[in-house]
């Protein structure tokens, strides 16, 4: 019997999965979507995520929490049956009932002006866009400033413009990677320190400078990238050494196994995977629990044979790393994982 846990050096993942809308049908890897319909990018793939199956429904942006719930933001007013939703609202979504996250209106944000850009600073605060330049409690702010909104009280998280964005340009997504970078999408071909960026084209800010984060270059120009955020990423369990707390062990006993293993380094971690292989035929593992129901230790019978263990954090939308082979690269996913693969790019 061997036991492996999971590396606790989270690398960069190869790829770029964000969730999406846009403005126009449009499309995508040779597949038309249209503009009710939450789509989400692997890497220029793309799918249907969420399809509201009326046309009357758009959003100008969205964001997806690592407990699956969504923040969106209409494009025009909805009628909820009591005051309306309007744009510059934010609402809780869950699949099945919307909930107003944000009152606009009560917040002090005019009627003119529509949220485009919508995210949580680390804190767990609002960060938000606006479409139009913008009067909050008598701060003024760009339509492409980001602003916070934290106990009542807004105040700029970025100033668009002290990072040499044009005034005539408008920052229409925002939303900070996994590894805490700010990434941002434009409205228009953007120079930016002599460098073009296209509508569409995700745009790193690194703290001093720009620079390309992702295009897909088959992108139609007709159609806007009408707010974006990323697929939520899980973490690893601790392994002894790069990451802090309590590694994976094993206990035999009376014909069963226990494998115990601290939390995840990524605290929206909620649940652990297991998975099983052969020794001998490494990379040969497949999922044997799909859930621990969030603990830390889980106990079952012993197998016949030599055996190897895998423990990988999940939250409700993705799962993480399932540790590092001896060459430093990741061990791929189970010949049947639980979930699609999304590994933080810094954990914590």
């Amino acid at each position: 019997l061997v036991v492996l846990g999971l590396a606790g050096a989270v690398p960069a993942i190869s790829g770029v999965s964000y969730y999406l809308v846009t403005d126009v049908p449009a499309t995508l890897g040779g597949i038309d979507y249209t503009p009710d319909q939450i789509l989400r990018s692997d890497t220029s793939i793309y799918s249907v995520e969420l399809n509201f199956g009326d046309s009357s429904v758009q959003f100008l942006t969205l964001h997806r929490l690592p407990d699956g719930k969504w923040l969106l933001v209409p494009a025009t007013p909805v009628d909820d049956g009591t005051s309306g939703i309007e744009p510059r609202d934010v609402v809780l979504f869950d699949g099945v009932s919307p909930v107003l996250y944000f009152d606009g209106s009560t917040a002090g944000v005019p009627d003119y002006a529509r949220i485009d850009s919508v995210f949580l600073d680390p804190g767990g605060s609002l960060v938000l866009g606006f479409d139009v330049p913008v009067s909050l409690v008598g701060t003024e702010y760009s339509r492409s400033d980001l602003v916070r909104y934290s106990a009542g009280v807004f105040s700029l998280f970025w100033d668009a413009e002290a990072a040499g964005v044009p005034a005539d340009v408008n920052v229409v997504g925002a939303d900070r990677d996994s590894g805490g970078t700010l990434v941002v999408s434009f409205d228009v071909p953007t120079n930016l320190g002599g460098t073009w960026y296209l509508p569409g084209q995700l745009v790193r800010w690194n703290g001093s400078a720009f620079s390309s984060y992702f295009v897909d270059p088959a992108w139609p120009s007709s159609a806007l990238l009408g707010g974006f955020g990323f697929v939520p990423a899980a973490g690893a369990v601790p392994d002894g050494g790069a990451s802090p707390g309590t590694p994976l062990t094993v206990n035999a006993a009376a014909g069963s196994l226990t494998l115990s293993w601290g939390p995840s380094c990524a605290t929206a971690d909620t649940d652990y995977e297991i998975y099983e292989g052969t020794i001998g035929s490494y990379y040969s593992h497949t999922e044997k629990f799909c859930t621990t129901g969030g603990a830390t230790t889980t106990t079952f019978p012993q197998p016949s044979g030599s055996t190897y263990y895998l423990v990988v954090p999940k939250n409700t939308v993705s799962e993480g790393s399932y540790g590092r082979a001896s060459s430093g690269s990741e061990r791929p996913q189970g010949s049947a994982a639980c979930l699609p693969q999304q590994i933080a790019l810094a954990c914590p």
